[in-house]
């Protein structure tokens, strides 16, 4: 297995959860994203990288941590972690899919999509249906993945914090007078304000996928650590700097969360270039592509090997003959049409952003806490089991640092029932609601699904097995 640098570690752990499709929700907290950051990188990120890190040495198989789960709890556990993941990232592509369709308003030049509910919706079915579509039909849309990465983060990114810096001196210096410590702590009392951290969690929601290079780096032991430590400071440095431009050039009030392309355009279009625009939102465009169509399979793969195991019914292990799981990703492309469909009849893009974005990340926090539950319980089971990285300080260390990640996990749990300040107060009945049933169907299913499945889904995923063994042998 070919290795990979201290540098590349870096880079591919950023690229992993970064997006510039982000930076609104954090522009949206204001100085206040400041606490926010040290929050998630000292409280979320780096325990639950540390533990997935672990995990991903001592089982260096496919699976991630439904795999995990499954041999430090139980299998039960291990395929309600695969559906969650499943699931979060219907929701999550939604969102990915509603930047996406405001990207095309923005090279069409028409404004007043971008709050056309309609028209995010339907632009989110079709984007996600004729991803869907071609993997399926063995297009290499994935290939794309690393150019989307570099034209569609890392350019944004870098104009937003060069040209933003610029505009901000020359237009309003006075953003960069330092705040007062009561600027950058949240009000404890305005729940308005806590549920934003939310937004600014799921910058790093899927952290744990970079887990799987721990093996292909020298001294992982050292060098993982310090490579999650700087990927995560960076990351947070330079997306809250990102936010607190965007916080300075575009009112609160006015902030699309959708819209990751908003503060590019008023940038421009004050120094007379605004064709710049066009080429950004194709340039974010091009990474809403990527981000879609590796979720689009990844999770489902996962699905693919539970309904291997016997969780599901035998329909769902049946592949084409590219190995794609046909009948899983059908699935998720209806589920994803019935969530989008929220855009299309329930008024207020920010407000529906907000609660779907709020679903995906409550469904994901529940998947970290069976993480770091399964860290406790693997390491109790094989307390003498060496492996290429163990978390630091021993015992002790690895409880600590467990501890604080499942602390840190339930805090944005709770906070996530805080209905967002963009929505108005006859609708926060209405979130809460949303999010505590979603949460209660969405895991309840899964259960349902393994107390209630049948000795034949595993024999005939089986005689599956079996069937292509022996047509491999006779040609």
């Amino acid at each position: 297995m070919k290795k990979i640098t201290f540098l590349q570690l870096i880079f591919l752990t950023m690229a992993y959860f970064a997006s510039v499709r982000r930076i609104p929700n954090i522009a949206y907290a204001g100085w206040e994203s400041v606490s926010f950051m040290i929050f998630a990188v000292l409280m979320f990120v780096i325990p639950i990288s540390f533990v997935s890190a672990e995990f991903a040495t001592a089982m260096p198989v496919d699976g991630g941590p439904s795999v995990w789960i499954s041999k430090a709890m139980s299998p039960r556990w291990g395929f309600m972690a695969a559906w969650l993941i499943w699931v979060q990232m219907c929701f999550g592509m939604v969102t990915v899919g509603a930047a996406f369709a405001d990207m095309i308003a923005t090279m069409l030049g028409a404004k007043s999509l971008l709050s056309n509910n309609i028209f995010i919706g339907l632009i989110v079915i079709a984007v996600f249906w004729l991803i869907t579509f071609l993997i399926i039909k063995g297009v290499p849309i994935t290939l794309i993945s690393t150019y989307g990465t570099i034209i569609g983060l890392f350019i944004p990114l870098a104009v937003l914090l060069i040209f933003g810096t610029i505009y901000t001196f020359t237009n309003n210096p006075g953003v960069f007078e330092a705040p007062s410590l009561s600027d950058m702590i949240p009000n404890a009392g305005d729940i308005g304000t806590l549920s934003r951290l939310s937004g600014i969690i799921f910058l790093f929601a899927g952290m744990e996928q970079a887990s799987s290079f721990a093996n292909r780096i020298d001294n992982p032991r050292k060098n993982y650590p310090r490579a999650i430590i700087l990927a995560t400071c960076l990351t947070a440095g330079l997306f809250t700097y990102a936010g607190l431009i965007t916080d300075s050039l575009v009112a609160e009030s006015k902030i699309a969360l959708a819209d990751p392309a908003q503060v590019f355009s008023v940038m421009f279009n004050n120094w007379g270039v605004g064709w710049i625009t066009i080429i950004i939102a194709a340039m974010i465009a091009l990474s809403c592509i990527t981000e879609i169509s590796a979720w689009t399979v990844g999770p489902s793969r996962g699905m693919l090997q539970s309904a291997r195991a016997g969780s599901l019914p035998p329909v769902f292990q049946k592949t084409n003959k590219r190995d794609i799981p046909v009948p899983l990703m059908i699935l998720q492309a209806v589920i994803v049409t019935a969530i989008a469909l929220i855009f299309v009849f329930i008024p207020g893009t920010n407000g529906v952003f907000n609660t779907i974005l709020t679903m995906a990340v409550v469904l994901y926090c529940i998947v970290y806490i069976f993480i770091l539950l399964s860290g406790f319980i693997y390491r109790k089971r094989h307390p003498n089991e060496k492996h290429a990285f163990q978390l630091p300080g021993g015992k002790v260390g690895a409880a600590i640092i467990s501890v604080i990640g499942l602390i840190g996990v339930g805090f944005v749990i709770v906070t996530s029932f805080f209905p967002p300040a963009s929505l108005k107060p006859d609708e926060h009945a209405g979130y809460i609601l949303f999010i505590l049933l979603g949460t209660i169907l969405l895991t309840a299913i899964p259960l349902l699904i393994y107390r209630f499945r049948k000795p034949s889904w595993k024999v005939a995923e089986e005689r599956t097995d079996a069937s292509v063994a022996k047509e491999s042998a006779d040609s």
